[in-house]
């Protein structure tokens, strides 16, 4: 049975993160796994929702205490949902490096998910600005989900995936594809287009990418954003479409920094409260494979 991975500092927004990965592994039948990684040195918390400032360390005994706590908290939620199904739970506690600690995690076992809570109220800019979730994005071998404190899962119907029309983009639309048949949603795949790009390169990328598509018996539409300011295309198309969650891949992320640095587009991203779910791309000099893309279907 797969399982989904929490990762927690055990703040508020953790636990509601913890909340939406519940409602995901009740509707995907799959286990869950609350997750918590004590660094030995003074930090500034932030991976899971936690506030940025310096904290005490825990010591082991009281670091476990802790995270079973969380869970205790998370059962006790699980039992008010009055979901049909129950997930089995369990807690881990570790010392030491995130990404190091966390790699170990995922070599040991085929996680469906990751989930963390983000730090406010815009989960694209707690990942772009700074914060530990980006390790936690290089590190996954299967999507990373970022959860804003006010956004939620239930009510999902709507995803808006952003293609570059890469082969990476197409492992992850057929992920969403399967993804979908569980929980029941709609996916709008765009493509974002700056201004002076050669659109004779991206013509041939998208018909390579539509035949594969094609190939696979894949009827599925992609819609062309255009402009110089395509952060604040892309957010209105998540409010006029009432998107309830956006998506990309790992590989889009240089390209998204740079625009999300812009000043307009800062603004813009304030809008933008609904959750983010992130692809990882598996690379040759990772000693991982790319196990997420069609886990779904053979759960």
């Amino acid at each position: 049975m797969k399982s989904i991975l929490v990762l927690t500092d055990l703040s508020k927004n953790a636990a509601h993160a913890a909340e939406s990965a519940a409602w995901l592994a009740d509707q995907l039948h799959a286990g869950l796994v609350l997750w918590h990684c004590e660094p030995k040195i003074p930090v500034m918390p932030g991976y899971a929702g936690g506030a940025m400032i310096a904290r005490a360390i825990l010591g082991p005994d009281e670091g476990k205490e802790a995270v079973h706590d969380a869970l205790s908290k998370l059962k006790d939620h699980i039992s008010g949902t009055g979901g049909k199904y129950k997930p089995q739970l369990s807690a881990r506690y570790c010392e030491g490096s995130l990404q190091e600690e966390l790699r170990k995690e995922i070599a040991g076992q085929a996680f469906e998910m990751i989930v963390i809570g983000a730090s406010t109220d815009c989960a694209a800019d707690h990942v772009f600005f700074g914060s530990d979730t980006w390790k936690v994005i290089e590190t996954a071998n299967c999507p990373v989900l970022v959860v804003p404190p006010k956004a939620g899962l239930d009510q999902l119907s709507k995803i808006v995936f952003a293609t570059d029309f890469e082969p990476e983009d197409l492992k992850a639309i057929l992920y969403l594809e399967e993804l979908s048949k569980t929980l029941d949603f709609q996916s709008e795949i765009v493509h974002v287009t700056l201004n002076g790009e050669n659109d004779v390169g991206k013509i041939e990328k998208e018909n390579a990418f539509s035949r594969q598509l094609v190939e696979l018996k894949r009827p599925v539409s992609i819609k062309e954003i255009r402009g110089k300011e395509v952060v604040v295309r892309l957010n209105r198309l998540c409010v006029q479409t009432r998107a309830d969650l956006l998506g990309m891949t790992h590989h889009q992320y240089t390209f998204f920094k740079r625009l999300f640095s812009d000043s307009v587009a800062k603004k813009e991203l304030a809008h933008q409260k609904i959750p983010l779910l992130v692809f990882p791309v598996y690379q040759k000099n990772h000693d991982r494979h790319c196990i997420w893309t069609f886990s779904i279907k053979n759960r």
